[in-house]
């Protein structure tokens, strides 16, 4: 594997009334595995601030599974 940079390319949190869904969209640079590129999904509970969540959950984005938000 060689050289793999991401960059993000948007950020959507949907609100609900008891979860927060947060979406990251993500471009691989690079040579990159497979399931780095496209959107990565989490769900939260509402009770987490959505700037904790840039914080402290969105750094580890490409953990996520993938998943587009509707």
């Amino acid at each position: 594997m060689g050289k793999c940079q991401t960059k993000i390319k948007k950020l959507l949190f949907v609100i609900e009334e008891e979860l927060t869904q947060a979406y990251v969209a993500v471009e691989a640079v690079g040579d990159c595995p497979i399931g780095v590129q496209g959107w990565h999904h989490k769900t939260f509970s509402k009770s987490r601030n959505v700037m904790d969540l840039l914080k402290e959950e969105v750094p580890d984005h490409l953990t996520w599974p993938l998943n587009a938000p509707e």
